[in-house]
């Protein structure tokens, strides 16, 4: 044990680059889930590990679901859960990032921007020129999110970390081959699934997600932990997956206790010119399908 979690290394040649903290989340504990994430950050930085992945929903744990938010106001949604450009959350995380040098994660966040609210994904990272994070906003909303008033993503692009690129996808996402495949072509060799612990049918969704991996042949990290009350007793348990390009299970780690599971990384592959072509092709899909935009840059801060 290191600090009150166990490490645990899947990665044989020691070339390890991505930390999943495997740890609890405390309903309605922001300052102690904020500590149990620095604390790990911390480690994974002595570990010489760049890429950090964080429970969902880690400041307040999940939002809908555990709270029953239906009975929520979209403005005390925003109030109560919101994370915008100055929140506790964000200071905490760039700072982090930028002392300890490594790339953190932090999905299942309720974004808020100006008026709007987000179903996002946060990524700290010392390569940000102005210091805020990068947002991947979810952009097929389940009917749950539409009533509460949630805005959809309207950008989808890869987040490059130096020779490592990765695509996020939320949720029912997982079940659109197109985005996918579009993740591919913009150079993401590895993909992050933000899903939420109560995500109907994860045996469903993992087998989707070994085909998906095979045949796009991108790895997929869905990081998982556990839900507990602030009496410690456990709510639920969201196993941590990897998933080779193989379409193998490399990783399912569904213990109650708080872990760093360390996996190795894909390094970016060049882009194809002759994808070029087929990329246009998708994207125009995309976009009249779904009301998408193409942007190698970031979607924005939160603000």
């Amino acid at each position: 044990m290191t600090s009150g979690f166990e490490i645990i290394n899947t990665e044989e040649t020691g070339h390890s680059r991505i930390g999943i903290a495997h740890i609890p989340v405390v309903l309605d504990g922001l300052n102690m889930n904020i500590e149990k994430a620095r604390r790990i950050v911390f480690y994974a930085n002595e570990l010489n590990i760049k890429t950090i992945i964080l429970p969902y929903s880690l400041p307040h744990g999940p939002v809908i679901g555990f709270y029953n938010p239906l009975k929520l106001s979209k403005q005390e949604l925003k109030k109560r859960f919101g994370v915008s450009k100055t929140h506790l959350v964000q200071k905490v995380f760039k700072f982090a990032s930028n002392t300890y040098g490594i790339n953190i994660f932090l999905p299942g966040i309720v974004e808020v921007s100006g008026h709007a609210i987000y179903h996002s994904t946060f990524l700290y990272t010392p390569h940000a020129e102005d210091n805020n994070p990068f947002s991947q906003r979810k952009m097929f909303l389940s009917p749950v999110e539409e009533k509460l008033g949630f805005a959809r993503g309207r950008s989808l692009f890869v987040f490059n970390l130096g020779n490592f690129s990765y695509g996020v996808l939320h949720d029912e996402e997982i079940l659109i081959p197109e985005l996918l495949r579009a993740c591919r072509l913009l150079g993401a060799s590895t993909l992050i699934l933000s899903a939420s612990p109560l995500l109907q049918n994860m045996g469903k969704t993992v087998e989707i997600a070994k085909s998906l991996s095979y045949i796009f042949n991108q790895k997929l990290i869905i990081p998982g932990g556990f839900v507990v009350d602030k009496e410690g007793k456990t709510q639920h348990v969201t196993p941590s997956i990897v998933v080779s390009k193989e379409g193998e299970i490399v990783v399912k780690y569904e213990q109650e206790t708080p872990s760093l599971i360390i996996v190795g990384d894909e390094p970016s592959k060049p882009r194809d010119e002759l994808s070029e072509h087929v990329k246009a092709k998708l994207f125009s899909y995309l976009k009249d399908l779904f009301k998408l935009e193409l942007n190698h840059g970031r979607e924005g801060s939160p603000g």
